[in-house]
């Protein structure tokens, strides 16, 4: 197809959204209303995410030495971890660190621990590794326990059948609800499509009649319906983006009980949420609209 004949289909889509100004403000309507409710729970579904990745990266296990361990089993120990998938990284706390932390956290009342000094100190070396996932703790858990100089290896393991539980829960909810709801705005644009294509139906007969070919008739319809996406998909972007915004500024000053649940719960930056929101409703709203366009001429042009 010529340049030429491109501009022509491309300014003529152009002309019917405009024309039919009506019916294309209620499909771009339509479109912006059902890939905003779809952007919001991507918005939710997002967050989350990103919330129980930061808890799965936080899981801890703790190595405890064998009293007498000399620094050849603590350096044996610590090429041991090092060798270990999984690991995200690891902390050596020899007996004196751990029993001046145990001092600190015990503040007013650290006096009743000043019988213990470095000769009769009762806390044992100690390795305190940060796992990158839960699926790897078991393994870590073995291998640490079968080592000589561990006397003991510590862990919360319902914490981490918890929070692996909630993330494969939470990542398989949130997915299947999201293909639910693309395929909600699917249909949605699908039928908005439809209504206005039958509404020029007499429009299409007529080119038909006169010898236009079906592609020469299709292609400004085409053109119309990914216009028609397009324009739902930036509004609908714009109000996601806009709301998004406003709850950031919300929480920037928090009041002292949403302080507490920020501690826990962190939004993920605007821009690392509207970019693949974005992406996805210029995807879904050009490609269904010219599929859309595409199947709801096929019995018009049956003439």
């Amino acid at each position: 197809m010529k340049i030429r004949t491109w501009r022509r289909m491309v300014k003529q889509g152009f002309q019917n959204v405009f024309r039919n100004r009506i019916m294309s403000l209620a499909s771009i309507s339509a479109i912006a209303a059902a890939l905003f409710v779809l952007g919001l729970v991507m918005v939710i579904v997002m967050n989350i995410n990103n919330m129980i990745s930061d808890l799965e990266s936080q899981v801890e296990i703790t190595l405890f030495l064998k009293t007498g361990a000399n620094s050849s089993d603590i350096s044996s120990v610590e090429r041991e971890i090092k060798s270990w998938e999984g690991i995200k990284d690891y902390q050596f706390i020899s007996k004196q660190e751990a029993l001046n932390k145990w001092k600190e956290e015990w503040g007013d009342k650290k006096y009743l621990l000043e019988g213990y000094h470095a000769h009769n100190n009762p806390l044992p070396d100690s390795f305190h590794i940060t796992v990158q996932k839960p699926e790897y703790v078991d393994g870590i858990v073995d291998k640490a326990s079968a080592l000589t100089s561990v006397e003991k290896v510590q862990y919360s393991r319902d914490v981490v059948n918890t929070i692996t539980r909630i993330a494969s829960t939470t990542r398989l909810f949130g997915l299947a609800l999201v293909g639910i709801l693309v395929a909600m705005a699917m249909v949605i644009i699908n039928n908005t499509i439809r209504i206005s294509v039958y509404s020029r139906r007499r429009e299409i007969n007529i080119m038909k009649y006169i010898g236009a070919t079906d592609w020469y008739i299709r292609w400004p319809f085409l053109m119309e319906g990914m216009l028609l996406g397009l324009f739902g998909a930036v509004i609908s972007s714009g109000l996601v983006a806009l709301m998004y915004s406003l709850l950031e500024n919300r929480l920037s000053s928090p009041s002292p009980l949403e302080g507490n649940l920020l501690a826990i719960f962190r939004l993920l930056p605007l821009d690392q949420v509207i970019y693949p929101i974005t992406a996805l409703f210029v995807l879904v709203g050009t490609l269904v609209g010219m599929i859309a366009s595409l199947l709801s001429m096929r019995k018009h042009l049956r003439v």
